[in-house]
């Protein structure tokens, strides 16, 4: 699929008027793969096309923090294009991954006085900031293993997902502390896990977690 193709599929084409469509490129990362890492200098708005990727820091004494994932038509890279500062975070594909570049430069030749450009920026921005306000403050409150317990306890005693990359997104953790709770549940026998799928085995175990 062609820019031209990805811009028109995703109504695209008042943000990124015609003119500049040469001037974009397209790159595609695989799962793992780091797209930013903290400190370095940032080049392009990136604006996700397919897949997801997650946005963690490491903190001095070594430990890395989950801060958000950006889903399809979310950006990053648009706070340092603003403020002109080094990216903070490192920025990992943890799926596979495509992105629309738009280089700073293009973005201060072409958009500077694009409306609905600048629109979108700040919408986006002030939607990272909203989600990773709400993660922060569930995180506080509960550590992941209650709060993965109380989404088995509302949807029934049974979670069905597409792949546990959505349903981290959904629950607003990282990948790898998710993956770390689920398998600590299924060796204590507290919960089956399928492909799709996860049910709970032994209730009361589950729900003495909770008093």
């Amino acid at each position: 699929m062609t820019i031209k193709d990805e811009i028109l599929k995703n109504n695209l084409n008042k943000i990124l008027p015609e003119n500049i469509w040469d001037k974009l490129n397209i790159s595609f990362y695989k799962k793992g793969n780091f797209i930013l890492e903290a400190d370095c200098k940032v080049k392009n708005i990136y604006l996700i096309l397919e897949g997801k990727v997650e946005i963690s820091y490491i903190l001095n004494n070594g430990n890395r923090i989950f801060i958000n994932s950006l889903d399809p038509l979310e950006i990053f890279g648009d706070i340092e294009f603003v403020n002109g500062s080094e990216v903070l975070y490192d920025v990992v594909a943890i799926d596979k991954t495509k992105i629309l570049l738009i280089s700073f430069e293009v973005a201060e030749k072409y958009l500077k006085d694009n409306f609905y450009f600048w629109k979108f920026l700040a919408k986006e921005g002030n939607k990272k900031l909203l989600k990773t306000n709400k993660a922060i403050l569930l995180k506080n409150t509960l550590p992941l293993k209650l709060l993965l317990i109380q989404h088995l306890v509302k949807n029934n005693y049974e979670i069905k997902f597409e792949n546990l990359n959505d349903l981290a997104a959904e629950l607003n953790v990282s990948y790898r502390n998710l993956t770390r709770n689920i398998k600590f549940l299924v060796e204590n026998n507290i919960i089956g896990k399928e492909r799709k799928k996860i049910t709970v085995i032994d209730k009361k175990r589950l729900l003495e977690f909770l008093s």
